[in-house]
């Protein structure tokens, strides 16, 4: 009976303690969230939000992102602190201590790589799905559509991160944004080496007042030659990342099952 006391006590306690906690803790979200959105109003960032900025990518860092992103710090560092809290209490030392201080940093962070995993996943789908719709591209030009609508067609056609990003550009453009202010504003949100490429074609084609069909043509014969060279060059490294799983993996396995029946055999006769 006592311990169905405490046990329901306990029960108590924790509830009021998690209410008590929520009603603290979310004015004080609120509050750094309306903070959040005052700092990146502003031109220059603090260190720690430039550094969620810089994660999350001129596309996903809006403020809602960013508080995001830092609950879900605080959330895997306060668990992994839990954790690591309750370990050292059965074997107090200096190397646990020191353990799950960093085990509480690298869950701090874990976050944020896995921010920043997803723009550069999110870049190289666009630089790749960029070399194959420049086809579709040029073939809209040279049928006698404009620019503006081949890309706002491609983006009612497809829901990739790249028709993402011409919906976005469409948009700036039926908002009253020229071509130029448009297409920097796509390389802005998308610093790819592919897609500057393209940027600049654009603009040479605005500049000179080269047919359009005729840049975008050549634009994706370049772009797919720098695409095959790059898997050239990554095809290329395979043999050197191999060194090491050889050497250290595959080699000493195939020395135990040639030399290793005979070395048995020798002991044998020895």
């Amino acid at each position: 009976m006592s311990s169905t006391t405490a046990s329901i006590a306990a029960a108590a306690a924790f509830g009021s303690a998690a209410c008590i906690v929520t009603a603290v803790a979310r004015p004080a979200l609120v509050s750094a969230q309306q903070k959040l959105a005052a700092a990146l109003s502003t031109a220059k960032l603090s260190r720690p939000i430039a550094s969620r900025v810089d994660a999350l990518g001129p596309v996903a860092g809006s403020t809602d992102q960013i508080a995001q992103l830092l609950r879900s710090q605080l959330i895997y560092a306060s668990i992994t602190a839990v954790i690591t809290t309750l370990l050292m209490i059965t074997n107090p030392s200096a190397t646990s201590i020191l353990a799950g201080g960093v085990a509480i940093a690298g869950a701090w962070q874990l976050p944020l790589i896995a921010a920043r995993r997803a723009e550069t996943v999110r870049c190289a789908s666009i630089d790749r799905e960029l070399t194959s719709a420049l086809g579709e591209i040029v073939m809209g030009v040279e049928a006698g559509l404009t620019f503006e609508s081949v890309i706002n067609y491609y983006a009612k056609r497809h829901a990739t991160p790249l028709s993402a990003e011409f919906a976005h550009m469409s948009q700036l453009l039926q908002a009253g944004r020229t071509r130029r202010e448009a297409i920097s504003e796509l390389t802005r949100r998308n610093p790819t080496s592919i897609l500057r490429s393209f940027a600049a074609a654009i603009e040479q084609n605005q500049t000179l007042g080269t047919p359009l069909a005729a840049v975008l043509r050549k634009q994706a014969e370049t772009t797919r030659r720098h695409r095959r060279q790059a898997a050239e060059t990554r095809a290329a490294a395979v043999s050197m990342k191999m060194i090491f799983p050889t050497v250290f993996c595959i080699l000493p396995l195939l020395m135990i099952v040639v030399v290793g029946p005979a070395i048995v055999r020798l002991m044998e006769v020895l």
